[in-house]
């Protein structure tokens, strides 16, 4: 189970310095939007993007759906701040909280999110709900993370998230009631000069939410000799990979 308090409180801290340090994450959006806008095909007039963060797809969706009444969603109520450039003018609402616990408005005709999914303790039951609120031939459109994400961080401290693999994430939403329309699956691989410098962009990117307890000067440096000799490359720096999965499905009728 996902400490979602925990969670709240380091995406929240990250915020200042998230953009600057979420390179990957903003690749992620760009793709999934250039997939919904091959796919589309309804006409979208109510849609919903869970966990906006600072805004990267919902920036994006909104000059692709400038006319859509768009519902935005989070857990943080001050990422408003950075979403409020983008949503000025266009016709939007909030609605804060855990997306697994809230109600999906019903008749929406898009369901988007980025890098939010894994963060869900029954992502089966979520999908099922998200096909109940959309519409005969709605999408939800989202991403996530494979099994490789992260697999330093795992293997040098048995710390991290279970991630599912981008065929189980199908089975649930042929379960759900969807059709896969289009995934794409790839890892990104980022270079560090320390082991402490990706502590510190994982830190900058809020996804140190799994560990609960500080780092002590005896762990923190067994962490960085046993990375340095797992993933250390030739010329000194270290690898720190991510693994997106990004899936477009459509409610089938």
């Amino acid at each position: 189970m996902i400490d979602k308090p925990l969670l709240k409180k380091r995406f929240a801290a990250a915020l200042p310095g998230y953009d600057a340090h979420a390179a990957v994450q903003n690749e992620i959006c760009i793709r999934l939007d250039e997939m919904i806008g091959r796919i589309r095909i309804l006409p979208v007039d109510r849609a919903m993007e869970i966990g906006a963060g600072t805004g990267f797809l919902t920036r994006l969706l909104l000059e692709r759906f400038p006319d859509a009444h768009w519902m935005l969603n989070d857990m943080i109520e001050t990422i408003e701040e950075y979403l409020k450039p983008y949503a000025a003018g266009r016709n939007v609402a909030y609605m804060w909280g855990d997306a697994e616990q809230l109600p999906l408005p019903i008749g929406t005709d898009l369901l988007a999110s980025a890098s939010t999914v894994q963060w869900f303790d029954d992502v089966p039951a979520f999908m099922k709900k998200a096909a109940d609120a959309l519409v005969a031939g709605g999408m939800f459109a989202f991403t996530t993370f494979g099994p490789d994400n992260f697999r330093e961080i795992r293997q040098t401290t048995g710390d991290g998230l279970s991630y599912y693999s981008c065929e189980e994430l199908q089975q649930m939403l042929v379960g759900a009631g969807f059709s896969i329309a289009e995934t794409l699956e790839y890892t990104r691989v980022l270079m560090f000069d320390t082991p402490q410098e990706v502590l510190g962009h994982i830190r900058e990117t809020g996804v140190n939410a799994v560990r609960r307890i500080g780092w002590q000067r005896p762990n923190l440096e067994n962490f960085d000799s046993t990375y340095r000799t797992l993933f250390g490359a030739d010329d000194g720096r270290v690898s720190l990979t991510y693994h997106p999965i990004l899936i477009v499905a459509v409610k089938t009728e």
